[in-house]
């Protein structure tokens, strides 16, 4: 997983660069359509040949004659744009991932799981009653802030930035804003949308600095949780489906939320909801290896794409897990934002299903199953766990923020690093700079 996160960063980093190279703010977006078509050319930056001589230098001993197969098995991900064949900027990093070549004795999502990771999920088992109590509790303080680049753009404008803040929920409690860099802010608090949000607005009469920052401090309570498969399947009902809930969460109306046969496959005659779950769980975790994404906003349905290439990042195989699930008429939903393990602080998506008797279960299936623990309490436990380091700020996707925006989002499906916006258009997130900084972690009584 450490490594996944360095492509991750360094591919950012690159993309950056290629937006700043440019005079003009090519970062700022008024027109939706045409902002789609600029991310999908931006992503998939390589031309063959420069990706051809990208691969060499990465593998030395790779045959370069076989890479029409290696596009051909999704190893390598093309696009043809405006009549030439163009690679993904990640998909180098992405080869020795997804090759069986290179990427060695793959046992599956988690079967090489770090040891900091197991003995985190060891102490989470050994302190829990198996019944989904709270425990490992932690308060997290942190700062979170968004640069914007003064341009001489912005002259004479407003600028307005939302900032993910924590939810309340099951896990996560006595969320607190302690300072904000700007007097008047707005909180969504939940209820005005699934991505929760602190807003700031700011007029640009003048550019003394070279920056505009934007920056609250805030700190909230964190446990973890773990139901075990005994408790699960001696207390499982069969579910109301006449409830708010149980509609709510099996319904397959959104393109990121589908439909599909696979599910039937993947569970023959299992009628369990919590053992359909954990053959979903297993045959995604097994199927699907991590591998770096394409800007969501350029992907048609992100549980489809999963099933057309045949890899996927946290949220993609996240969103198939639900889609499987509802398929099955089992509820389950979305829950996003940061993982901020010390040794693994990045960006994430997981999700939650429901059991009629037990109540909503955390699920992480980005962490599959940790095998090389040789513990089965804890190989299993992102199938029916949830550690503390979570920072989760969205309890659904593709929801409109508060306040509204009016220009295309940078991120269209989660909200994770913030929106930017000024009259002109979207500010597009690589032409800022965000950051969550944790400023100190106390254990709880």
């Amino acid at each position: 997983m450490k490594k996944q996160i360095l492509i991750l960063i360094i591919a950012n980093v690159f993309f950056t660069s290629l937006l700043f190279a440019n005079k003009h703010p090519q970062w700022v977006e008024n027109d939706s359509v045409e902002a789609i078509k600029y991310r999908i050319k931006s992503d998939f930056s390589l031309s063959i040949k420069d990706a051809s001589t990208e691969l060499m230098r990465l593998y030395p001993s790779l045959e370069i004659s076989k890479l029409r197969e290696y596009i051909n098995n999704h190893f390598l991900e093309t696009m043809v744009i405006d009549g030439e064949e163009r690679m993904h900027r990640k998909s180098p990093g992405n080869f020795k991932l997804l090759c069986p070549e290179y990427r060695g004795n793959w046992q599956g999502r988690g079967g090489n799981a770090d040891a900091e990771d197991i003995d985190l999920v060891k102490n989470i088992v050994s302190l829990s009653d198996g019944k989904g109590s709270l425990n490992n509790g932690m308060r997290i303080k942190y700062r979170f802030f968004i640069d914007v680049p003064a341009h001489d753009f912005l002259k004479g404008d407003t600028i307005k930035v939302w900032m993910p803040i924590p939810i309340e929920s099951a896990r996560q409690k006595n969320v607190k804003i302690l300072s904000v860099s700007h007097p008047t802010y707005i909180l969504s608090k939940n209820a005005e949308s699934e991505h929760n949000t602190l807003y700031i607005e700011q007029p640009i009469s003048t550019l003394s600095d070279s920056i505009l920052h934007f920056e609250y401090v805030g700190e909230y309570d964190v446990y973890a949780q773990f139901f075990s498969p005994e408790y699960i399947t001696n207390n499982i009902k069969p579910y109301n489906k006449a409830s708010k809930l149980y509609r709510k969460y099996t319904a397959l109306e959104h393109k990121h939320i589908i439909r599909d046969s696979l599910a039937f496959k993947i569970v023959g005659n299992e009628t369990c909801p919590f053992r359909q779950s954990e053959l979903v769980y297993d045959y995604i975790s097994k199927t699907f290896p991590w591998a770096g994404a394409r800007e969501y906003s350029t992907i048609e349905s992100l549980p489809k794409y999963v099933l057309d290439e045949l890899h996927g990042d946290c949220g993609q195989v996240a969103l198939l897990y639900i889609s499987l699930m509802r398929t099955l008429g089992v509820p389950a939903r979305w829950e996003s934002g940061w993982m901020l393990h010390p040794w693994s602080k990045n960006l994430h998506d997981w999700a939650e299903v429901y059991f009629e008797g037990v109540g909503w279960v955390p699920i992480d299936v980005s962490f599959g199953r940790f095998v090389n623990s040789h513990d089965k309490k804890i190989e299993c436990f992102y199938s029916s766990g949830m550690d503390c380091y979570r920072f989760a700020t969205n309890t659904g996707i593709c929801s409109p923020l508060y306040p509204q925006k009016k220009y295309i989002r940078s991120e269209t499906v989660d909200f994770q690093v913030g929106e930017v916006e000024c009259s002109k258009g979207n500010l597009f997130y690589p032409g800022w700079k965000k950051k969550l900084d944790v400023i100190s972690i106390t254990k709880l009584k």
